[in-house]
């Protein structure tokens, strides 16, 4: 089933979040960790396609989208009975890329994806596609994600399967304005610009992931405790200042708890200790710059909190399973490690 932002054609599109909410410390921690994340777009396809036409995608990367630049499709989730109809402006996202079809209209047969001779490949990150079948016309952006951060699966396993962002909802101005330089690249004689098309896409995907997790109401783990009034304080701390050594009493008075009281919440709705999690938050962080920066493994230890390079490694070894050099260098080859 899709989320409550849009699911059945048939059912009329909620309220989307609110500007209190979208400036919420709910909102500001998610944005910090999904800018820490840091997902990265894979491939992009522009479609222009002309009905019938219906296609089957394997649903192998971390996450995807599809973007309506003009005209109209459908969406539906293999397994499941209901779909989700889209028209120019409207995003769909599937947060953990599962298998799906796209198509003109529901109950078309779809065929495979990778069988359809008309994708130009060309390019391995930007690929092209137009299929006439004499009708009406529909062109999609579509792009798919991963991202190298342990945290990726677990952000992208919150949301519903399928999300649906409606054109013209309250708070979705900055997400039109990205669409519509889309669909003017799209437009461009000379071809599309796979080095705009990314950043584009990635923008695009972040923005309605971060919409699509605000409307997640969990009862534990990360975005339970993001949500909890008495804890963002501490976290957007932590978050904002993770070289300082914080201690339980500074983290307590910021959520106005006794410590007991605060320890005891912070580990029931997070499944962690606030020192746990501090270290956590502190690797997220190191994990970035290592992707991010020719900082030296001494200088990105210093910045996240650690006293000594060498503890630093022997945290990161541990927790990801690669010294900090190995996963710099896996980074810098494009491979994925996790």
């Amino acid at each position: 089933m899709a989320s409550r932002i849009g699911i059945k054609a048939s059912q009329r599109a909620p309220e989307s979040t609110s500007l209190d909410a979208e400036r919420s410390p709910k909102a500001q921690l998610i944005g910090q960790v999904l800018d820490t994340l840091r997902f990265q777009g894979w491939t992009f396809c522009i479609s222009e396609l002309r009905s019938p036409w219906a296609f089957k995608l394997p649903g192998d990367r971390l996450a995807a989208l599809h973007a309506v630049l003009e005209g109209e499709c459908v969406v539906h989730l293999a397994g499941q009975k209901d779909y989700a109809r889209l028209g120019a402006g409207d995003i769909v996202l599937l947060p953990r890329d599962n298998v799906h079809a796209v198509a003109d209209r529901p109950g078309r047969a779809a065929v495979p994806v990778e069988a359809v001779a008309a994708i130009d490949r060309r390019d391995r990150i930007a690929t092209t596609f137009t299929h006439d079948g004499g009708g009406a016309l529909t062109r999609l952006l579509t792009a798919s994600f991963i991202s190298d951060a342990p945290m990726a699966k677990a952000i992208v396993s919150a949301p519903p399967a399928m999300v649906v962002l409606r054109h013209g909802s309250a708070g979705s101005d900055r997400i039109s304005a990205m669409l519509t330089l889309v669909r003017q690249e799209a437009s461009q004689a000379a071809g599309v610009s796979s080095a705009v098309l990314r950043r584009a896409a990635e923008i695009l995907f972040i923005q309605t992931l971060h919409r699509a997790l605000m409307d997640v109401q969990a009862d534990s783990g990360w975005l339970a405790a993001a949500a909890d009034e008495r804890l963002t304080g501490a976290l957007i701390a932590m978050h904002t200042r993770p070289e300082h050594r914080w201690t339980l009493a500074e983290l307590s008075q910021l959520a106005h708890l006794s410590r007991t009281a605060f320890f005891n919440r912070f580990q029931a709705r997070l499944g962690q200790t606030p020192g746990e999690y501090l270290q956590w938050w502190r690797l997220q962080l190191a994990a970035q710059r290592l992707r991010e920066t020719q900082e030296s493994v001494g200088e990105i230890a210093m910045t996240v909190g650690y006293e000594s390079a060498s503890a630093f490694a022997r945290a990161f070894k541990r927790a990801t399973g690669h010294s900090p050099n190995d996963f710099r260098s896996a980074v810098l080859n494009d491979r994925s490690i996790g």
